[in-house]
């Protein structure tokens, strides 16, 4: 019976796994061949126009995102990169509680000879799994385009490795965020709009707590806080102590919040779909 829920897993998710997959790929390619279309000093003078406060904002130095390193680091914070990678965290937590009841599927396949927690574990890994391919996409991508082109200076593709790590962590964390609130919801339209309104306050605290100097304390309010990839590619120097910081923290937020989604479900009544 495991195996149908294995089965299940993965074809629920295949699509939109290669989907996003391709489209990351693609487009860290792109990025890196027009990045390479700047002159060299070029990007740092666009830099240079831009207000004091947009420093705060990005959380590194400008005249290291000037340095071609710099320039592709950006992929990993980039508004499409991110649109991708959450719309895959908001997909498939979504789908893994809420999404069966919507459907009118949960009721079957808790009738089933099988623990309530391995319903919501064997998605969990699944969906583990596919943030690692698409972690891997955008370091694919990357590759691909330094193989396509020459810059100023010599770039390694393994400079990018823990800004791709740290990207599968924030997609882990956020995730199994999103499976906690689908763990008590029975509507997987409200799990998407919650779990996304919930990212873009993330979002704006973090911003807060970088501009607002007496406000650092907000940090400890969002789990964006150790989502830092420019970070850890751009500051190497800093030994991997931060690196192991930042990753831990979203892989135990993560892990947290599917213990907590684990016991919701375990006890939760299921309702009949809508």
């Amino acid at each position: 019976m495991n195996r149908a829920l294995w089965i299940k897993a993965v074809a629920d998710c295949w699509k939109q796994l290669v989907g996003s997959a391709l489209l990351l790929a693609a487009f860290c390619w792109v990025f890196v061949l027009l990045m390479s279309r700047f002159k060299a000093g070029a990007f740092g003078v666009i830099l240079n126009f831009l207000p004091g406060f947009v420093q705060s904002m990005v959380g590194v130095p400008l005249a290291l995102l000037a340095t071609p390193v710099g320039q592709l680091s950006i992929l990993y914070v980039h508004a499409i990169t991110l649109l991708v990678c959450v719309g895959w965290a908001l997909g498939r937590g979504s789908d893994s509680v809420s999404g069966e009841i919507s459907r009118g599927t949960l009721d079957l396949i808790i009738s089933l000879p099988v623990w309530r927690v391995t319903v919501l574990i064997i998605p969990a890994i699944v969906t583990a799994v596919g943030s690692i391919l698409l972690a891997a996409s955008v370091s694919l991508g990357t590759i691909l385009g330094l193989a396509c082109v020459r810059f100023d200076q010599p770039v390694l593709a393994s400079s990018f490795l823990p800004g791709a790590f740290n990207l599968f962590c924030m997609i882990f964390c956020f995730t199994a965020i999103t499976t906690f609130v689908s763990s008590w919801n029975r509507d997987r339209w409200w799990t998407i709009g919650i779990a996304g309104g919930f990212f873009v306050v993330e979002l704006i605290v973090k911003l807060i707590a970088r501009m607002w100097p007496e406000g650092s304390w907000l940090y400890a309010l969002s789990f964006l806080s150790a989502f830092e990839p420019q970070e850890l590619i751009l500051l190497p120097d800093r030994g991997g102590r931060v690196a192991m910081q930042y990753d831990l923290t979203l892989i135990g937020v993560g892990l947290a919040c599917y213990i907590a989604a684990a016991i919701v479900f375990n006890r939760r009544d299921i309702p009949g779909p809508r």
